[in-house]
């Protein structure tokens, strides 16, 4: 892994030169924000329900823009790289310092809404992954491993030194000479491990960044060499809606883990078929089935209780649900962010109380059904944790890419609101 990570910030600091023929953007941001507070993160900085922070970042990008169809139909959008380093926790220093360092090399898609000669405004949404320094197993003593999470020394939001990030940021830019510009945005970063190994928590950092970018082919341009004009090519309705109906089959699967201290690892799968409406060539709007499977939900041995449920069997480790699909479209590559609800969930009827301290015992001991129907109340914010199934709604982000011969592949993120249930890879086919 560590092998790994030197060859991928390599890659980010030497890709500018490899694409220094084409319409290049240098950007450098500093960012600070505050990270949400979760329980934990919050707790084992004595700041329980406060945000944490300020967590600070630097960042170097490159990006540009070939001359894709793809990138034309939204609105010239650019592509790039980025390498940023967090540092995570300001509120403590020396060897209370808990959350440690981060680097976080990544790809993102700039896209803006509009521009104008002075004012530019659009999203850049990115994907990546993230090394922290600080985990659970390297700043716990072996005495305290899988002993007392709650010791004050001990980093209880981050299980590995791995873990995948996923920048989002909506940006103001204002050029103000000749290949400058500078530019404010806010944005939301999130960094866990997608529950591979536990404790994952992880972060969500809201941040504001401010940024100056350089533009080589700008100054090139006011020095009186030639350039050529981009001009954009207009689409009749027949081609904007060539493929009136999409009809796509997936399957994907992954390991994961509920609680620390089970130190178990559970086989996750998804079967997943959907019908979309191609709406434009950029957007996509459908409507699937999902069925589902999580070894972690059937009654087995185990030392502690969060990850086991009285009385469950095999059969329970299975779910149905519906979901509505809308997704963006840029050429081959898909992304999807998918609202769903269970129709068949045998687990919620073994769900604990929150509240209720002697329905949370009585369901254990003798494993008695609450009998739900579709909707019933429950805690958003606990949903999907250690110990406590997912309620109704579950919520997914789907990336994909498509190859010839109607094939596909697919990463996905099967969460409830911010807790991630698992991060799966897959195969399909689409007709």
């Amino acid at each position: 892994m560590q092998k790994l990570s030197y060859k991928i910030i390599l890659f980010c600091l030497l890709f500018p030169l490899s694409v220094s023929a084409l319409d290049t953007e240098y950007r450098l941001s500093l960012r600070s924000g505050l990270i949400m507070p979760d329980g934990k993160v919050d707790a084992m900085l004595d700041q329980k329900g406060k945000w944490v922070g300020p967590a600070l970042s630097g960042e170097f990008a490159v990006s540009f823009k070939p001359n894709w169809q793809s990138l034309r139909e939204w609105n010239d959008a650019r592509i790039g790289v980025a390498l940023s380093y967090w540092k995570l926790d300001m509120t403590r220093s020396g060897e209370k310092d808990l959350l440690g360092h981060a680097i976080a090399p990544y790809v993102f898609v700039d896209v803006p809404f509009y521009k104008s000669e002075h004012f530019e405004v659009g999203v850049r949404p990115g994907i990546g992954c993230s090394f922290i320094t600080k985990t659970y197993f390297n700043t716990a003593t072996p005495e305290q491993l899988y002993n007392v999470l709650q010791a004050p020394n001990i980093n209880q939001s981050v299980g590995s030194v791995f873990n995948y990030y996923f920048p989002e940021a909506m940006y103001f830019n204002f050029p103000i000479r000749s290949g400058w510009t500078v530019g404010l945005a806010l944005g939301w970063y999130h960094m866990s491990n997608g529950s591979i190994m536990q404790p994952n928590s992880g972060y969500n950092i809201f941040c504001g960044e401010l940024n100056v970018k350089y533009r080589p082919e700008d100054d090139a341009e006011t020095t009186g060499k030639e350039g050529t004009p981009h001009t954009t090519k207009e689409y009749s309705l027949e081609t904007l809606r060539k493929h009136h109906c999409e009809i796509e089959f997936a399957v994907s699967g992954a390991p994961r883990q509920v609680y620390y201290k089970d130190k178990q690892t559970f086989f996750c799968s998804e079967f997943q078929a959907a019908a979309y409406w191609r709406a434009h060539r950029i957007f996509r709007l459908g409507g699937g089935v999902d069925v589902m499977y999580d070894g972690a939900y059937y009654d087995r041995p185990t030392q502690f209780g969060k990850t086991y449920l009285s009385g469950a069997t095999q059969a329970d480790c299975w779910r149905v649900g519906v979901s509505v699909q809308p997704e963006f479209v840029m050429g081959h590559f898909t992304a999807g962010f998918h609202f769903g609800v269970y129709l068949y969930d045998p687990v919620k009827n073994r769900e604990v109380s929150k509240d209720d301290a002697s329905a949370h015992a009585d369901l254990w001991q003798n494993g008695n059904l609450a009998n739900k129907g579709i909707f019933y109340p429950y805690d958003l914010i606990k949903a999907g944790s250690a110990g406590y199934p997912d309620g109704w709604l579950y919520t997914q982000i789907a990336l994909r890419y498509r190859f010839p011969h109607h094939l596909f592949v697919q990463g996905i993120m099967k969460a409830h609101l911010t807790k991630v249930e698992f991060v799966a890879v897959g195969l399909g086919a689409y007709l």
